[in-house]
């Protein structure tokens, strides 16, 4: 019996376990690269003499190339096919990881993380438009599922191996392990990934100005675009201020703070696994509404108790976000890329940029707020699940006018 093929051209067919892996493991440098030196940000800040919100900038840094550099990516996918330029990035990344391991100032670690983080979007970017070159609606949400699956995994090894790793090697070879990892993926990907995009379907110049125009004229691509950014908030704002409340606020040992945040990520692994089912069920609008509304309780509560709360509740409370944020992105992803109009490659590129944009800012903000204390990682979380209510709020009227 033949395949089912959808209207764009793309058959209906279980998504291939050997290419889930592939595409998580191309997804995951740029967590990969975020992890691992976690532990090693407050020996960082003392060895550079900077405060600890200058040494989370090199965070922020990371997330603004990662958010900038998707769009161009994006379109020269839809131009050239996505291997060119996905080995494009994954040779910056390599660079940049290198860079890294020699810079010399605080400044030009955060510049060299800036260039590695445009190099890790070409993974996330291309491999998203790969998934909707070969499926839409729930064929692809099990796909991508599978691919946070994989990408899961580094907020559980990347924390413990660097915490073990620091004690044979300065932070320094944390950096160049990174650029091992990319001189992998790139060999991989030149030798045995093949184009999803095939000739015939690449877009030209004029068409791509066309399909950016169309996306940003889309309210359903916009709104899911920003719940899919709100999402990714989470875990990245939360990395961001948590080796410090946890080393200064609770006085916990970099090893003992990589246990709990590799408990987070597990929380999230699962969590992700049931998403493309209760989206399935349920629909990815009620899905996300009722996770919002979860969130926004649990974080009133947490506020709540304030720099009183003991580490067990904060960690409770911290386990519960990541799983509800686990199960938000796959449907939010899948839903921007289902409503776009447009190349695979446009879409996923303006959805990354859009989406680590805000996850930068998020990070950002958290980074000039006091970092020992929970009340600003908590009212930035806060506000994200608020707004992601309200987003959810407008999608449904203009769904409702739509109809009407």
């Amino acid at each position: 019996m033949p395949h089912a093929t959808d209207p764009a051209g793309r058959k209906d067919t279980e998504p291939s376990l050997l290419l889930g892996i592939a595409f998580g493991f191309l997804s995951s440098l740029g967590p990969f690269a975020i992890d691992l030196y976690l532990p090693a940000m407050p020996g960082m800040a003392r060895a550079m003499a900077a405060d600890s919100g200058a040494v989370q900038r090199t965070l922020s840094a990371f997330f603004l190339g990662l958010a900038l550099a998707q769009i161009p990516l994006g379109s020269l996918g839809d131009r050239f096919g996505r291997r060119r330029p996905l080995i494009g990035g994954l040779a910056l990344f390599t660079i940049a990881s290198i860079a890294c391991a020699m810079a010399t100032s605080l400044t030009m670690l955060v510049a060299c993380r800036f260039l590695q983080g445009m190099g890790a979007c070409a993974g996330t970017s291309s491999v998203r438009a790969m998934i909707r070159d070969r499926h839409s609606g729930h064929r692809a949400a099990q796909l991508m599922a599978f691919t946070f699956l994989i990408i899961g995994i580094s907020p559980v090894l990347a924390p413990l191996a660097g915490s073990y790793l620091l004690q044979i090697m300065p932070w320094r070879g944390l950096f160049l392990l990174l650029a091992g990892g990319g001189i992998v993926a790139l060999v991989a990907v030149a030798l045995r990934l093949p184009e999803s995009l095939p000739p015939e379907k690449r877009l030209r110049p004029q068409p791509m100005m066309q399909a950016y125009r169309g996306l940003l004229a889309t309210p359903a691509f916009l709104g899911w675009t920003l719940v899919a950014g709100l999402a990714t908030t989470v875990p990245f704002a939360f990395v961001t201020a948590a080796p410090f409340v946890y080393t200064q606020g609770f006085g916990l040992t970099p090893h003992h703070y990589s246990l709990l945040l590799a408990l987070n990520a597990v929380t999230s692994i699962i969590a992700t696994q049931f998403a493309p089912a209760l989206m399935r069920r349920l629909g990815a609008r009620t899905l996300v509404t009722g996770v919002a509304l979860v969130a926004i309780g649990a974080t009133g509560l947490i506020a709540l108790a304030g720099a009183g709360a003991p580490i067990a509740l904060f960690q409770a409370y911290s386990m519960l976000l990541f799983a509800l944020s686990g199960f938000i992105l796959t449907p939010a992803a899948i839903s921007a890329l289902d409503a776009a109009a447009g190349g695979a490659g446009a879409a996923a590129g303006l959805l990354g940029t859009l989406q680590l944009a805000i996850t930068a800012a998020a990070s950002a903000a958290v980074s000039l707020l006091p970092s020992v204390s929970i009340l600003p990682l908590t009212g930035v979380l806060g506000v994200s699940f608020l707004t992601m209510l309200l987003v959810m709020a407008a999608l449904g009227l203009e769904q409702a006018r739509v109809r009407a």
